[in-house]
């Protein structure tokens, strides 16, 4: 059987949207924002990053490459980024996918340090929980019908290591398991996320600040370390909270609907 692309994570995952869409916010004007959930990002929290790189083979044909060292990546070129947040402690898993880029060149052209999320480019939020073995991630929808569980290696405990590789999807609706993906025969290269030191969100529009993408001290960073939930009709809408206005508005926090939480926080 001919292999999947490495980037068809999103489609394995059955939550793949259009191109995202953020929406700036006044609603922590006048307090906290009407008492909504929230999830705080504190120590116990690690960052990991998956990066995808076009090259070309002996043929000069385009094949995709990931797991790299960063002395291997010269001559090619990233066409995309994910994010993986993981807390034994809390056994809360958040991933984030990124937009898709068209013409596979903004990863490249925009390349902030490994250590920088820039909400910018958020697309999908996928909030999950580890396995209390630390042998897989699920994700659970709101319903409660459909389960996605990661089956990964190495296994997760609280020295988390230094980077985790999906081994099998399982899909499972209403109790009954409905598909199963072995990574290693299905896709061209491996699902895996490298940990980094530290992490830190910012919001940059690209082009805004093209010399300061090195420096986080300079750029429109989280205020308070928290994702906020606000529970609507058919899931939450999530907010993040800047300590500077967003590019060309009022406001310092921005909103994702309900439609980029498939997989909502429970």
């Amino acid at each position: 059987m001919k292999k999947l692309s490495a980037s068809l994570l999103l489609v394995l995952l059955c939550c793949a949207c259009s191109r995202g869409k953020y929406y700036t916010s006044n609603i922590f004007h006048n307090g906290d924002g009407r008492n909504m959930q929230s999830l705080s990002f504190d120590s116990t929290y690690h960052f990991y990053l998956r990066e995808v790189y076009k090259d070309k083979n002996q043929q000069k044909e385009n094949i995709l490459k990931t797991n790299l060292e960063k002395k291997d990546t010269a001559n090619k070129t990233r066409i995309e980024v994910e994010y993986l947040l993981l807390s034994w402690v809390h056994k809360d898993v958040i991933y984030i996918s990124t937009i898709p880029d068209k013409f596979q060149r903004y990863y490249s052209s925009f390349h902030f340090a490994d250590t920088i999320i820039n909400a910018y480019d958020f697309s999908t939020f996928h909030f999950g929980k580890i396995s209390e073995d630390g042998e897989s991630i699920y994700f659970t929808s709101r319903d409660r019908k459909s389960v996605i569980t990661w089956d990964i290696r190495p296994f997760i405990t609280r020295h988390c290591p230094d980077k985790v590789s999906v081994r099998e999807i399982a899909m499972q609706r209403k109790d009954i398991i409905e598909n199963v993906i072995l990574i290693n025969k299905s896709l061209e290269e491996p699902i895996s996320f490298t940990r980094q030191n530290s992490f830190t969100i910012v919001f940059e529009k690209p082009g805004s600040k093209p010399d300061s993408c090195k420096d986080a001290s300079t750029l429109c960073r989280l205020s308070d370390g928290k994702i906020y939930f606000d529970p609507v009709k058919h899931g939450f809408d999530i907010y993040f909270r800047f300590n500077k206005n967003i590019t060309d508005s009022r406001d310092s926090a921005i909103r994702f609907d309900y439609r980029r939480t498939r997989y909502s926080p429970i």
